[in-house]
């Protein structure tokens, strides 16, 4: 494989990959370190990489180096969204008095979030924080659009599933 590959590839999704870790928690220094980190080791590998899963890969192996750093105790891990912008849109439409009460309900959106399995909250954050189309979260996590539409489309139901129930906890 083509180390020119490697290098097209980081240019691509460089950007992506650290804006969802400091999504996660990550400093921009600390998100900017794992991704040069993930594209080091990718070069290691190179031999051993299909070339259609190596975006899927590279995300994969960030993602992985950042948990490590959250145990280690490196990175305190929170996630950081619009909750505004992110409630809005899996919401729907929203008043002005939904609008007031959306700031105090920034806290219980990441609660949700936290509450959701690592792969639903991927998801959504990709698509209503990054904006990503279905084409890029595929890319970059592996799948095609139809599986990454029913697959968000899921994640969307158990979200406002867990926001409506959120009380009774």
């Amino acid at each position: 494989m083509d180390q020119n590959l490697i290098v097209n590839l980081y240019k691509q999704q460089f950007k992506i990959i650290c804006l969802y870790l400091v999504k996660c928690g990550c400093s921009i220094s600390e998100a900017e370190d794992i991704v040069h980190d993930s594209f080091i080791k990718a070069i290691e590998y190179i031999d051993g990489i299909d070339i259609k899963n190596l975006s899927s890969w590279l995300f994969r192996v960030a993602i992985n180096k950042y948990k490590n750093s959250v145990k280690r105790g490196k990175i305190i891990n929170f996630i950081s969204v619009d909750e505004d912008k992110f409630y809005e849109q899996l919401t729907g439409d929203v008043t002005i008095e939904d609008k007031i009460l959306s700031i105090e309900e920034g806290k219980e959106v990441i609660e949700v979030l936290k509450s959701l399995s690592e792969e639903d909250r991927v998801l959504l954050i990709f698509k209503y924080e990054m904006e990503l189309s279905y084409k890029e979260i595929g890319f970059l996590l592996g799948m095609n659009e139809n599986k990454v539409k029913t697959y968000l489309y899921r994640a969307r139901n158990k979200f406002k599933e867990r926001w409506i129930n959120k009380d009774e906890r």
